[in-house]
Formats: C-alpha cells, sequence, structure tokens
C-alpha cells in the first residue's frame, strides 16, 4: 500500500488547527468598590476638633484625638488663628497646645490631612486695652497692676509708642513706679502678658501742680 504523504501532512495540520482551543484575551474587572472608596475620602473635606499637638516637624504637626494620631500638613495656603480670631502663624504653636483643624483628607484612613484653617485654642490672644498702676519696669517691660484683671506684664519694643497726658511723646525713662497708664495691646489671658503694644499713655506726666492755698 502506497502511502500519500501530502494528503496525511495535510490531515494532521487540520486537525491541530481545528481541535486546538482559540485564547481569547480576559479583561480584568476594577474593583470599583474600593475606588469608590477612596474617591469619596481622599479630597473630601476632614476636620479635627480638640486635637492635642504631640510633634512638630517642619510644616508638620502630629496630633492625638480619642487614642488615634493624625498627621497635619500646611503649606502657604493654610490659615492660622488664635483662640479669639487673632491672626495666628506656625510658629506660635507648641506640643501640647489643643488646636482645631480643618482642611482635606490625603489617605482612605483618615489619618493624614492637608490643613486650610488652623484654630490654636491655647493661643488665647486677643486685643485689649489696660489701665493701672506702674509696679515694676525695666527697660522693655513693665508690670501692671490693673483693678479687675490682677498683674499683667507689658513687653515693649521700638514699635511701642510713648505718649504723655497731652498726647507728647515721651521715653521709657519718664515712666516711673505708681504712675498711673494707659496700655494697648495684644493680651494673652493664658500667660498674663500683653505683647505687640501699640501705645503706652503716662496719665502721670507731666505732673499737675498741687493747689497751694493763698494767705489772706
Amino acid at each position: 500500500m502506497k502511502l500519500n504523504i501530502k494528503k496525511i501532512t495535510t490531515y494532521f495540520l487540520f486537525s491541530f488547527f481545528l481541535l486546538t482551543p482559540t485564547v481569547l484575551p480576559i479583561k480584568l474587572k476594577p474593583n470599583t468598590d474600593l475606588i469608590g472608596k477612596i474617591k469619596l475620602v481622599v479630597g473630601k473635606r476632614g476636620w479635627i476638633e480638640k486635637g492635642e499637638v504631640t510633634a512638630i516637624s517642619g510644616s508638620t504637626l502630629t496630633i492625638t484625638k480619642d487614642g488615634v494620631t493624625y498627621t497635619v500638613n500646611t503649606d502657604d495656603k493654610t490659615n492660622f488663628k488664635r483662640k479669639f480670631g487673632g491672626k495666628g502663624q506656625l510658629s506660635e504653636i507648641s506640643v501640647n497646645d489643643t488646636v482645631n483643624v480643618l482642611g482635606k483628607w490625603q489617605n482612605e484612613e483618615k489619618t493624614q490631612i492637608l490643613a486650610t484653617h488652623i484654630r490654636d485654642l491655647s493661643i488665647q490672644k486677643r486685643h485689649a486695652t489696660f489701665f493701672g498702676i506702674v509696679k515694676t519696669k525695666t527697660d522693655s517691660s513693665l508690670v501692671l497692676t490693673t483693678v479687675n484683671r490682677g498683674e499683667q506684664m507689658m513687653t515693649i519694643d521700638i514699635s511701642t509708642k510713648l505718649v504723655n497726658r497731652k498726647m507728647e511723646e515721651i521715653k521709657m525713662a519718664d515712666i516711673q513706679l505708681g504712675n498711673r497708664i494707659r496700655v494697648k495691646g495684644i493680651w494673652d489671658l493664658t500667660n498674663k502678658i500683653v505683647s505687640e503694644v501699640t501705645q503706652i499713655k503716662d496719665f502721670s506726666i507731666p505732673v499737675q501742680p498741687s493747689s497751694v492755698p493763698t494767705a489772706d
């Protein structure tokens, strides 16, 4: 029997292509639940109320709240405020301060936030005016005994304007112990310090002449 090599070869080739399964590309379905969850958190507004500052590194604060540790990042757009609404700055914040943070979450776990606003509740400063008697003094400070707020320290710098009762300019050396003065500045309620003093007015200068009875 004579074999037809050509026909046999054709048969096997045809059988190979006919029986070999076609491999189709597999399309992987994305985990839309996870993606959706991340999108719902990252970039959304977040709020941390009354967190305690535990560390400060450059422009980043670490704070804790109810046992959770948060990383609070700041940038040149972050707005800092003191407790009473006065303008603050990052350099004023200290470890153990209590802060409120408003910003946008940067991770799914809600433990990292880019702050847009930070209010330091521990910096209790506001504009205030004090009247009192000079108790002690140095070249750069006064301790004033006030009527309703006890003793307050006044810090003085080159920008502080010193005037007498007639609004005439005077020098620090002119202010004496026991003089009655008025002070305008930023009051730190916690530490009882008045800083950024803009004006001190000494009502005891010039000395008023005492009336001397005349002889008849």
